[in-house]
């Protein structure tokens, strides 16, 4: 056994331990171990979606974007994770409605779109990952319809630097108030005002091109 294939048994093995042995064992063969650097467009919107990404270590941010480039962000993948939009879009239409793009140094496992309608009928294991994947995603996206429509922007921008800090666990928020904005589609001056107010409730500590979350 390869150096390369050894290291994807190893990531399936500590990240997927649900999946049945013969699954596995599928997984190790046609998957393909691929890595990004951060902030590279892994997933884009009208992209032919041909592969399911499987993330074995790293955080990827999911966002939607309109032509001019307002971005709304949507939810964050970590390892042991999929993006059940891409699921979806390649199993009826076959093209992104999502972008992706990783945080930080990401690795995924490419697995054939093929794969997935095969599996769901083959593996119990994939078809309750598939369903809880579904499930977990569409509870996220409910979280920022009820964010758009019922909290005010400064419950929605505290709730935002959270994520954001549980996504890299630390509790430093690298990010321009340009990047906030566009990610909560708002604009740079009421995100640097909001901020102010935060910081003036000792809730954060802004720097440049930095936040500092100073409450739990």
């Amino acid at each position: 056994m390869s150096e390369n294939t050894n290291r994807l048994a190893g990531f399936v093995k500590d990240q997927f331990s649900s999946f049945e042995e013969p699954l596995v064992q599928e997984i190790i063969s046609c998957g393909e171990l691929v890595q990004f650097q951060p902030d590279a467009l892994m997933m884009d919107i009208g992209q032919k979606v041909e592969i399911i990404p499987l993330i074995v270590d790293g955080t990827v941010k999911v966002f939607r974007e309109d032509e001019d480039d307002h971005e709304l962000f949507m939810y964050y993948l970590h390892a042991g994770e999929a993006c059940a939009i891409t699921m979806i879009c390649s199993a009826r239409e076959g093209y992104s409605k999502i972008k992706a793009i990783p945080e930080e140094l990401t690795t995924v496992i490419s697995i054939p779109i093929s794969k997935l309608d095969e599996w769901m009928l083959k593996y119990k294991s994939w078809y309750y990952f598939v369903m809880d994947t579904y499930q977990d995603r569409f509870e996220e996206l409910l979280k920022v319809v009820d964010g758009i429509a019922f909290h005010r922007m400064d419950e929605r921008l505290i709730e935002y630097l959270e994520k954001n800090a549980e996504a890299s666990q630390r509790r430093v928020v690298h990010k321009t108030h340009q990047q906030i904005a566009q990610e909560l589609n708002s604009s740079r001056e009421v995100i640097t005002r909001l901020l102010k107010k935060l910081e003036q409730r000792g809730m954060v500590r802004v720097n440049r091109n930095q936040i500092e979350l100073l409450s739990e």
